[in-house]
């Protein structure tokens, strides 16, 4: 998809790699040959806001990255929000020991920051890491992952500068969000309206402000994830124009999910919250102009808790990774016009070339991992919460339970292995590799 158009094109492969690129057949020798006539060929995405929850016992890298096989995803990018978290080299390492052969598709790392020890980040990237994340002030669930907070912000992205990666920040103002919460709890108020109330778009958009106003400062590449504003993208937009290397990344539940959808769901919970339809439109409308740079999942399968109201509830929108793909895709061509190439920047190429990956990951080019996924274009598929892959097989559940899609995975490659083929996992458990900057070499 050279230039961004679909071009009728014979891949060849070779040793895990893309050897040759040609509208001429290819001599398949004692290979394999697949037939994709009438299909459409995108390279393998990668998701760059993926959660395991190791150690809490809700999720395993097996079950996560067989969701993944099946989505297209072909590169997990892990974030550090373990039990404990993953925010030190020696926890890095013993994580990549205990847990390196239960990955179906490849994976690289995201690291984070501590303040009382700053030092540990740099060591961090030595292991491998491709980023470090954090969060803006305590606005993650108690207990799970510290904030960073302003005085801290400085120093920190000049280390990121300095390791040359990139730094990934969830942007809420957590004071607005404390006292908005007390204010919208002390009224009896319930439901996603209630949660989108207790974390006002204002908080995001304060935030993003603040981020863009010390990368600017610092020359800190920075990526603002699970963007849920239009306003917050003018931020990033405008910061951008002023030489700020500042990036934006949505989710398919910000984009494909408004409050209009059930106001009465408190499943419909996760961090941002989900949006009114206007936001959502104006992230659609944005995404085409090119303003928002990356989509990623956020998948965190917690299980939903029965009958929890909106503060007892856990956050989440469960399997996204393997419905991303379908949903965000169908919605973007046959729904709103928007074309195939700029689903492939934001969920192949410019992900990879964010994390340093590029052109081993994202891109079909001579040289880069030949990994695939052969896509059905325009068929029916609807989408059935039990048949995902769950941790807890009593509690699945998708916000997009019953929902048609008629874009899809029909095979997933990975370098040269197919590891997924019409809904069959057939991938060996542990063929994934830990991927890092120091071995994007084609």
């Amino acid at each position: 998809m050279p230039g961004g158009e679909v071009v009728p094109c014979n891949i060849g492969v070779k040793n895990g790699k893309i050897s040759t690129l040609s509208t001429e057949k290819l001599e398949v020798g004692v290979g394999r040959e697949i037939n994709c006539e009438n299909k459409t060929i995108i390279p393998g995405l990668v998701d760059q806001h993926f959660h395991s929850w190791w150690g809490y016992g809700v999720e395993t890298h097996e079950i996560a990255t067989r969701a993944a096989a099946k989505g297209g995803v072909t590169t997990i990018v892990e974030m550090p929000l373990d039990k404990p978290a993953t925010l030190t080299s020696t926890l890095l390492h013993e994580k990549l020991k205990k847990i390196g052969n239960q990955y179906h598709v490849d994976y690289a790392a995201i690291g984070g920051y501590i303040g009382e020890d700053p030092e540990e980040m740099h060591r961090m990237v030595e292991a491998g890491v491709v980023a470090i994340k954090i969060f803006t002030g305590d606005v993650a669930p108690p207990g799970m992952f510290q904030g960073t907070y302003d005085g801290e912000l400085l120093d920190l992205m000049k280390r990121v500068k300095q390791d040359d990666v990139a730094l990934m920040v969830h942007c809420e103002n957590s004071g607005i969000v404390e006292i908005e919460t007390s204010h919208v709890k002390a009224a009896g108020k319930q439901g996603p309206v209630a949660w989108h109330e207790a974390r006002p778009p204002v908080a995001e958009l304060e935030a993003v402000q603040r981020i863009a106003t010390i990368a600017k400062a610092t020359g800190a590449r920075v990526i603002i994830v699970h963007i849920s504003t239009p306003e917050a993208v003018d931020v990033i937009t405008a910061a951008r124009r002023d030489g700020v290397d500042i990036w934006a990344e949505t989710l398919p539940h910000q984009l494909c999910l408004s409050l209009e959808t059930n106001q009465n769901d408190a499943r419909l919970k996760w961090n941002p919250p989900v949006r009114p339809k206007d936001a959502v439109d104006g992230l659609w409308k944005r995404f085409a102009a090119g303003e928002i740079h990356s989509i990623a999942s956020d998948h965190a399968p917690l299980t939903k808790i029965r009958g929890a109201d909106i503060w007892s509830q856990n956050p989440g929108a469960g399997n996204v990774l393997e419905t991303m793909l379908p949903v965000v895709a169908t919605e973007a061509i046959h729904l709103r016009g928007i074309g195939l190439a700029r689903i492939v920047e934001a969920m192949c190429a410019t992900p990879a070339r964010l994390l340093g990956i590029y052109p081993r990951k994202g891109a079909i080019m001579v040289g880069s991992d030949a990994d695939l996924v052969v896509l059905e274009m325009n068929g029916h598929r609807v989408i059935d919460e039990n048949s995902l892959e769950f941790y807890d097989q009593n509690s699945k559940w998708s916000p997009y339970h019953n929902k048609e899609v008629k874009v899809y995975p029909v095979q997933t490659i990975l370098r040269g292995q197919v590891i997924y083929d019409n809904g069959e996992i057939t991938g060996r458990l542990g063929f994934g590799e830990y991927v890092t900057k120091s071995s994007n070499k084609q």
